[in-house]
């Protein structure tokens, strides 16, 4: 079995408070306070994102990774694998992976906005090159841009947020760090 967090309860909070902050102020990067030993297949960032918000609650669809990367996270988490990302609480795209139909994906309902998916997008570095990002937590707008994101994804990501309060949320991940980018994010390119 691979190891997970050095100290689990500790480094998990931290984690989470990290996400949060990265949600509550979108495409604003924030650096991850531990990093697990990296899993075959996965970033140690996307792994330390599994062991902080998966559990034996949640539904998560994986790419092909090896069997001693999905029996750690799974014995770690107590995560449900799914086959089909449309099933899925959380959709990890590793590097270079193409993007699945965001429309496809779970995207909450009226009564229920919060119970849609969340992406968590492996790239390669952040950068303020493509978009300008704005609405709820901006306090102005704000330049972006990630290396290694899936060809299409900022077409893909207005065709999300046009579904608003519904759609899918997203966490962009480095090899040390997250930038949050919620459904409500408006993306402008240019």
């Amino acid at each position: 079995m691979l190891t997970a967090f050095a100290h689990p309860v500790d480094d998990a909070q931290q984690t989470f408070r990290t996400v949060l902050s990265a949600m509550a102020e979108p495409l604003s990067p924030r650096a991850l306070p531990a990093l697990p030993p990296a899993l075959p297949g996965l970033k140690a960032s996307t792994a330390a994102l599994l062991y902080t918000l998966a559990d034996q609650d949640i539904s998560v669809w994986l790419p092909a990774l090896p069997n001693e990367t999905v029996s750690s996270l799974r014995f770690h988490t107590g995560m449900r694998v799914t086959d089909l990302p449309e099933q899925a609480d959380f959709i990890v795209i590793a590097a270079g992976m193409p993007l699945p139909d965001l429309m496809s994906l779970k995207a909450g309902s009226a009564e229920y906005p919060d119970r849609s998916a969340t992406l968590l997008i492996e790239v390669d570095g952040f950068g303020a090159e493509q978009v300008e990002g704005s609405g709820p937590g901006f306090a102005a707008p704000r330049r972006f841009g990630a290396a290694g994101l899936p060809s299409g994804f900022w077409t893909e990501w207005r065709r999300n947020h046009a579904c608003f309060p519904l759609g899918v949320d997203a966490v962009l991940i480095t090899d040390t760090h997250v930038a949050g980018l919620p459904r409500s994010a408006r993306i402008r390119e240019g």
